[in-house]
């Protein structure tokens, strides 16, 4: 099926967009991690946000999703590994399925997390964001997964599965679910973070890591590295995708540099309020329905 609007994220933004475009009629689906991990749903009590005082993040957000479900919008609770343009359409391809929708809107919040050394240089030669989309390339050979996000231990089981030699690098073992969650048998565990992909003569021969109890790096040989962060960078996430800093560049439309292609909420810089970021994702909604109507 090919939705007429995909929509990256389920915060204030995302979910706005949802529900306008189905005011709309248009058939949309939401593609997020499950809002409740948010930073927004941690908040105990928030106090700016019209006619709903004196409530907690959580029930916000629930109740923005209640009325987005209600409407008719789709939801896929899992995490996108990227878009890409064909056509006048978009495929959205995330751990386990491919989507198809001829708009986007990008609604994924700040992004904090910086690339690591290294990883934009062996994307797609030796780095990968999906065991199960890439895995297949890198069977029988040595692999080090690097476990940030609730998918690692089974994308880490995959590797096993095919015949990889996989180490499960990890901040804190003690605190993940690895022990807990069925890891395969096997499986190398080092806890650890990673600092760097590191090149050979041949292309990328290894990673860079440092471990709990030790203030000095040790490079781990590997023909493959997959790491698994909740969320993927925006310009990792699309090519063409123009940025300011660490934000998506916008026109006063809230279209970005890729046609189709629209972005609203904290993503898009400015003043991080959930108000501001409701009314963005409605006005990214009504841009990408003229879209549509235009093509």
């Amino acid at each position: 099926m090919t939705f007429d609007l995909a929509i990256i994220g389920a915060g204030p933004a995302g979910l706005a967009a949802a529900i306008t475009a189905r005011s709309r009629y248009k058939d949309c689906l939401v593609i997020s991690n499950k809002f409740e991990s948010s930073a927004l749903a941690r908040s105990e009590r928030v106090d700016n946000y019209p006619g709903m005082p004196r409530t907690s993040g959580l029930q916000l957000l629930e109740t923005m999703y209640g009325q987005a479900h209600s409407l008719g919008a789709q939801f896929s609770f899992e995490r996108l590994i990227s878009i890409l343009p064909y056509g006048r359409e978009f495929g959205l391809s995330t751990s386990s399925e491919v989507y198809s929708a001829k708009a986007v809107v990008l609604a994924i919040g700040t992004q904090s997390v910086k690339p690591l050394e290294g990883e934009a240089e062996f994307l797609g030669r030796g780095v990968s964001y999906c065991a199960t989309c890439d895995g297949m390339l890198y069977r029988d050979r040595k692999v080090v997964l690097y476990g940030l996000s609730d998918e690692s231990i089974h994308e880490a089981n995959f590797l096993m599965q095919i015949g990889c030699e996989v180490y499960f690098l990890s901040p804190d073992l003690d605190k993940s679910a690895a022990f807990a969650s069925g890891l395969a048998a096997g499986v190398n565990l080092i806890e650890g973070r990673l600092t760097a992909i590191v090149g050979g003569e041949f292309g990328m021969a290894g990673v860079r890591y440092t471990t709990a109890n030790a203030n000095y790096e040790q490079i781990l040989d590997c023909q493959g590295v997959f790491i698994l962060r909740p969320s993927i960078a925006p310009a990792a996430l699309v090519s063409g995708l123009k940025m300011d800093g660490a934000f998506i560049s916008v026109d006063e439309r809230l279209s970005t540099t890729v046609p189709g292609i629209f972005a609203a909420g904290d993503c898009v810089g400015g003043r991080l309020q959930i108000a501001k970021s409701v009314g963005q994702g409605q006005m990214a909604a009504f841009s990408a329905i003229d879209y549509l109507e235009s093509v």
